[in-house]
């Protein structure tokens, strides 16, 4: 089986959730308007609650998706500069060819840390992956999700045939619960909450089966324009300093995420312990992960070719948050 993003542009319509000025109408001071994809709100609460959401000399209009595949689509279809995702979009990305680059990367900061987790009801005779055998699982496909469960069945001696692969309809554990799907992989805020009432037991954490990255990844138009060049490693710093902020002051981030996410302050605050954030420059660590994805997938047939994933990183910007990390 082969992914393209082709039939995604389409969808990204479809997946897009709301568009929506941030800091008034209009251009920046030089006339500059940054055109940003977020997932959930993610990135904009989180530049929000550390201060770092009103830049002065552009302006940042946010548009809200589900997944990073529709993000790229949208990006390749001119509409958005800017887009934050995990990583796995950017392999499909490379092997359709989409006009993309990686500018600043993310990664827990840790050991251990995960925002997602294979789970199953409490009571599953499931207790590892071996046990996923012509079972079934839900994941969406295209995302990180999608290459935790194919690395988790390599590493157990299976591959993606050997399970019954179930296609995720929301966030939730929906098709657990109905007895459609027999192990789901879970995002947070559900996984926390969900894991603290008792209602679900891990199998495994992303953590042990993935790098564990975010990106935030331009367009090749942004780059070449260069207020918008120089925009985008504004942002970049600001996302660094949100990252960094969140994991130092987890108490008095925990609200804002609560709000966003719609779960308890307590909860929020479990959230952001069990996987805080860090930036990281692009180095030839994160290139060898990325690498080690995209040969997997070749593997499994969902691309055709060979990647050479060091074109498809972008490192003007590694100063810039390396600086946000080593500024005391």
């Amino acid at each position: 089986m082969k992914l393209s993003l082709a039939p995604l542009r389409a969808l990204a319509l479809g997946a897009l959730l709301s568009l929506s000025a941030c800091g008034g109408a209009g251009s920046g001071a030089d006339g500059t308007t940054l055109k940003v994809a977020d997932q959930l709100h993610a990135l904009k609460s989180s530049l929000d609650v550390a201060g770092q959401g009103q830049p002065a000399d552009y302006k940042i209009e946010w548009a809200n998706f589900v997944g990073g595949p529709p993000i790229i689509a949208a990006q390749t279809g001119g509409s958005i500069d800017v887009g934050w995702m995990a990583e796995t979009p950017l392999i499909f990305a490379q092997a359709a060819g989409s006009p993309v680059k990686v500018v600043a990367v993310s990664q827990s900061a840790k050991q251990g840390g995960s925002a997602y987790a294979l789970v199953v009801k409490p009571d599953s005779p499931i207790r590892t992956g071996a046990d996923l055998k012509g079972k079934s699982v839900t994941f969406m496909k295209g995302t990180v999700l999608h290459y935790f469960i194919a690395n988790l069945l390599e590493k157990h001696g299976l591959s993606l045939k050997d399970i019954k692969q179930v296609q995720a309809t929301g966030f939730g554990t929906g098709l657990l619960d109905k007895g459609a799907a027999d192990a789901v992989i879970l995002t947070e805020p559900f996984l926390t909450e969900l894991e603290q009432a008792g209602k679900i037991r891990v199998i495994a954490t992303g953590a042990d089966y993935t790098p564990g990255f975010n990106y935030l990844v331009a367009s090749d138009a942004a780059l070449a324009d260069p207020a918008k060049a120089k925009a985008i490693g504004d942002l970049v710093a600001r996302a660094a300093k949100a990252q960094r902020w969140q994991r130092e002051h987890v108490k008095e981030a925990a609200p804002a995420l609560a709000k966003q996410y719609n779960v308890s302050v307590a909860i929020a605050e479990k959230i952001i312990e069990r996987s805080p954030s860090r930036y990281t420059p692009i180095d030839a660590q994160v290139i060898a992960q990325h690498q080690a994805e995209a040969d997997l997938f070749l593997k499994e047939g969902l691309i055709r070719k060979k990647l050479d994933v060091s074109t498809i990183f972008d490192k003007r910007y590694n100063e810039i948050a390396a600086a946000q990390e080593a500024a005391k």
